[in-house]
């Protein structure tokens, strides 16, 4: 049986970081604006996640599996901080230095898992992340899909 259930607030803004959440206050005096830089602010979906969040003080494994979700974000996300090095380099025998416009690179692939990641954090709390964060762009509610005639 896990020890804590409780989310600490540093998880929880974690949680709120990693699915593309603003970090920002969605008290009373925020709720009023439904516009910021010309973009519809998540406060619907905040209120989810927000809920998603106080309900797991219910449920102890479902705390442990956003653990593990989270500090896999955090490792991904430690890893894209670091990734200067592998920007440079392409091919090491005969270095062959990476153009500007390569396939997929090392970050691009380390930014892949994070997305994948926060998609599980998603699933396991129930809640949609932010559609118009830039991680999880093209992926939300209104997207476009291919339709084949």
């Amino acid at each position: 049986m896990p020890t804590s259930v409780a989310l600490t607030e540093e998880e929880k803004s974690q949680i709120r970081f990693h699915l593309g959440y603003m970090l920002t206050s969605f008290g009373s005096t925020m709720v009023a604006a439904s516009l910021q830089f010309g973009v519809s602010r998540p406060v619907q979906t905040a209120f989810l996640v927000e809920s998603a969040i106080n309900n797991l003080l219910t449920n102890p494994y479902g705390v442990e599996i956003v653990r593990r979700c989270i500090a896999n974000l955090n490792k991904f996300e430690e890893q894209l901080e670091n990734v200067g090095c592998f920007l440079a380099v392409e091919q090491i025998g005969e270095i062959r230095l990476r153009g500007a416009q390569s396939g997929l690179t090392h970050p691009d692939l380390i930014e892949r898992e994070y997305v994948r990641w926060g998609k599980r954090l998603c699933d396991a709390l129930g809640v949609p992340f932010y559609p118009y964060a830039h991680r999880y762009r093209g992926g939300g509610p209104g997207r476009s899909i291919a339709v084949y005639g």
